[in-house]
C-alpha cells in the first residue's frame, strides 16, 4: 500500500473511530481497494460494516441489494459521450451511496465509479475518471449525500489511476466526517486589528478560560465556553500586565478567544487539560490544547529574552515583541518522541510507570529529542536511558503526533521492537517497567474514565481486584499506540 494511500485511510478510521460513527462502501473502478485499504487499518472492524464491488455491471444485480433501479442505473450509464458518461456516474454514485446507506444502517457510506483506463468505452474519452459520493443522515435522520465530487486523472493508467481514486474516497470521506469540525485557526486575521475587534464585539464570542495548564469545565465532557462578562469574574483584564487575551480562531462559526485566569484559582471547575481533553469532542480537544498551549506560553514569556524587559503582545496574542530590542518570539512546540516497543515476536509490549501517573497506571515510554538529534535515535536512546532495553537497528517508524502542551510539546508517535530477554534496568524518571501481554492490555483498555486520575484508576482497581493494570484513555496518542499493538498479530 502507498504511504500516501495508508495515511489518507488511517486518517478516516481514526476520525470515525473518535465519533463512534460507522461507514459501508461500494465501489467498482477501485475494485476492492476502499474497503481493503479500511480493513489494513488496526481496529477498522469496529466502525467498518462491509460492503461489495459493482464490478461487472451486467451481471452484479444482487450485489446492488437487487434493486432494479440502481442496477438500471448503473447499466444505463454508457452514454455515448464522455461529458455525459460522467455525469451518469454521478447520478449512480449517489443513488447508490444513499440506499446502502439505508440498507447498512450506518451513518455514512461511499460509492465510487467511473473508468480506469487503459481502454475507454464512451466516444471523447481517453482519461480515467472516478466519480464519489459519501451519503450520511441529517439531523432528522434522513438519508442525505454530503459529498460528490468527479475525481479526474492526466492519464489512462489503471493501477496509477485505481490508486488515486481509492485515496480520493478517503479524502470524501474524512471531509464528511469532519464537516463543520476543528477550529478554525484564522491564522491571515491575527495582524488585523479591526478584524479581531469585530471577533471580539460578535454575540455569539467566547471565551475558554485558563490557569496554567488547567483550564475551566462545564462538566466532565464540556469546556466551558462563556462570555466576556463572566471571564471578567476571573480577575481577567486585556488591559492589564498580569492577564493576557489570545485569539484562538473559529469553532462552530463563532469565535473564541483563550485568556489567563488570576494564577491559582481555587474553582472546582478548572480540570486538568492533560488528564481531562480526552472525554471532550474533537472540535474542543483542539480548542482545550490550543488554549492551553498558548496560555502557558504567555505565562512564561512576559518579558523579551534579548532585552530583559516587558515583552509586548502582538498578532492577537500569538507573539511578542520586546520593548527595547523589538525581537519578536513566538509560541514554540518541543519535539518529543513517543513509542511502543514491542517484543520481536509482537507478542508483548513495553510498559512503564512514572511518578506522576497513579499506581497501576503504565504507558508508553517518551522522552524528549535532544539539539541536532533525529527523532528515531531520541527513540533508541529514550528507551535505553529509562529502560536498558536496546531496541532493533531499523525498527523504528513514525506513526502520527499530537499536540502536547504540558507546558510546550509536540508528541511525534514511533513503533520499535526490541528483544524482550533484556533485563530492565530503570533510571530515576521511572517507578516502573514490565513487558505486558494482549490479554492484560485488553482488559485494561475496558475500562472507561479518566483513569489517569489518582482517584478514578483507585476506584477502578477497588471494583475488580482481579485487574492487573491501566492504561491511559482513548483519544491520546499513547493509548492509540497501545491499540495499534494489541489489533496486530503476534
Amino acid at each position: 500500500m502507498s504511504s500516501i494511500r495508508k495515511h489518507a485511510f488511517r486518517a478516516v478510521v481514526d476520525a470515525l473511530k473518535a465519533r463512534g460513527k460507522t461507514v459501508a462502501v461500494v465501489e467498482s473502478t477501485c475494485g476492492g481497494l476502499i474497503q481493503s485499504s479500511i480493513q489494513a487499518v488496526e481496529g477498522s472492524s469496529s466502525v467498518y460494516y462491509g460492503g461489495s464491488v459493482a464490478y461487472n455491471t451486467k451481471r452484479c444485480k444482487p450485489i446492488l441489494l437487487n434493486d432494479e433501479k440502481l442496477h438500471a442505473s448503473l447499466t444505463g450509464a454508457n452514454a455515448a459521450d464522455a461529458a455525459s458518461y460522467k455525469a451518469s456516474k454521478l447520478d449512480w454514485t449517489a443513488k447508490t451511496a444513499s440506499a446502502y446507506l439505508d440498507a447498512m444502517g450506518t451513518d455514512y457510506a461511499v460509492a465510487e465509479g467511473g473508468a480506469a483506463g487503459p481502454t475507454f468505452r464512451p466516444e471523447g474519452l481517453e482519461t480515467g475518471f472516478a466519480a464519489v459520493a459519501v451519503a450520511a443522515r441529517g439531523a432528522d435522520g434522513a438519508v442525505e449525500i454530503v459529498r460528490s465530487t468527479l475525481v479526474e486523472s492526466a492519464h489512462a493508467k489503471r493501477e496509477a489511476n485505481m490508486e488515486l481514486f481509492a485515496t480520493s474516497a478517503a479524502r470524501e470521506l474524512l471531509a464528511a466526517a469532519t464537516a463543520n469540525e476543528g477550529l478554525d485557526r484564522r491564522s491571515q486575521d491575527r495582524d488585523d486589528e479591526a478584524a479581531v475587534a469585530a471577533y471580539k464585539a460578535r454575540p455569539d464570542c467566547r471565551y475558554v478560560v485558563c490557569d496554567g495548564g488547567r483550564a475551566l469545565f462545564s462538566s466532565e465532557t464540556a469546556l466551558a465556553l462563556i462570555d466576556e462578562a463572566e471571564a471578567l469574574a476571573f480577575g481577567i483584564d486585556d488591559q492589564s500586565s498580569g492577564t493576557t487575551i489570545a485569539f484562538l480562531g473559529l469553532a462552530g462559526g463563532a469565535p473564541l478567544f483563550a485568556v489567563n485566569a488570576r494564577a491559582g484559582l481555587d474553582d472546582s471547575r478548572f480540570r486538568d487539560t492533560r488528564t481531562q481533553a480526552p472525554f471532550l469532542s474533537p472540535t474542543e480537544n483542539q480548542v482545550a490544547l490550543a488554549a492551553t498551549a498558548i496560555a502557558t506560553w504567555h505565562r512564561r514569556s512576559g518579558f523579551c529574552s534579548v532585552d530583559g524587559g516587558p515583552a509586548i503582545l502582538q498578532s492577537a496574542g500569538h507573539a511578542r515583541k520586546g520593548s527595547t530590542s523589538g525581537a519578536l518570539t513566538f509560541p514554540r512546540s518541543d519535539p518529543a518522541a513517543i513509542m511502543a516497543v514491542s517484543s520481536r515476536c509482537n507478542s508483548k509490549i513495553l510498559l512503564a510507570r512514572s511518578p506522576r501517573h497513579p499506581a497501576g497506571m503504565m504507558t508508553t515510554l517518551a522522552g524528549f529529542c535532544e539539539a541536532g538529534e533525529t527523532l528515531e535515535s531520541a527513540v533508541a536512546r529514550e528507551v535505553l536511558e529509562e529502560t536498558g532495553v536496546v531496541v532493533d537497528e531499523g525498527s523504528v517508524r513514525y506513526l502520527k503526533s499530537q499536540p502536547w502542551p504540558f507546558p510546550q510539546s509536540c508528541m511525534l508517535a514511533f513503533r520499535a521492537t526490541a528483544d524482550a530477554s533484556q533485563p530492565l534496568v530503570l533510571d530515576d524518571e521511572l517507578l516502573e517497567a514490565k513487558w505486558w501481554d494482549r490479554d492484560s492490555i485488553r482488559r485494561a483498555c475496558e475500562v472507561p474514565g479518566a483513569v489517569m486520575r489518582a482517584e478514578v484508576a483507585a476506584a477502578a482497581f477497588a471494583a475488580d481486584p482481579t485487574l492487573e493494570v491501566l492504561v491511559p484513555p482513548k483519544n491520546v496518542v499513547a493509548r492509540e499506540l497501545i491499540e495499534a499493538w494489541l489489533n496486530e498479530d503476534d
